[in-house]
């Protein structure tokens, strides 16, 4: 018999040959590889330190400054959310979390004494909003 950390192993194994896997890690490569969008992210991170910076000096902070830097930041997530590589890894990442949510919940009903060969856990479909009318759903508390 193997041993619980062997067949963990081959599952991880086995993750790396899903679609949801190989489409995310491309989509990162992409993602990485993109000059502009990176650029973008840095002038984000930018705008979000010098926001900190100026909240931090509380009721000297100057509001018109604030407004600006929360203007900035807005049209640069926009800019950065609309980049078709970035849409592309967040459905990506999507996709391989909905499978990874799937498998911890087999996993975890198992453990709580489920037919490994017929569990199918209510959440497997989830995507976390409460809002949404999940009803039974056990996954968001």
């Amino acid at each position: 018999m193997q041993s619980i950390q062997t067949l963990t192993r081959e599952l991880g194994a086995s993750l790396q040959l899903c679609p949801q896997y190989v489409r995310f890690v491309a989509a990162r490569e992409t993602n990485d590889a993109d000059e502009a969008l990176s650029e973008r992210m840095q002038a984000l991170e930018l705008v979000r330190m010098q926001y900190r910076h100026e909240a931090a000096k509380k009721d000297a902070a100057d509001a018109v400054l604030m407004g600006q830097y929360n203007a900035d930041f807005e049209a640069l997530y926009d800019e950065i959310m609309g980049n078709e590589n970035m849409r592309e890894y967040n459905e990506a990442a999507a996709g391989l979390n909905t499978l990874l949510k799937w498998i911890t919940a087999v996993i975890q009903g198992c453990a709580q004494g489920e037919d490994p060969s017929a569990y199918e856990p209510e959440q497997a479909g989830c995507g976390g909003q409460k809002s949404s009318g999940c009803g039974g759903c056990k996954g968001c508390g």
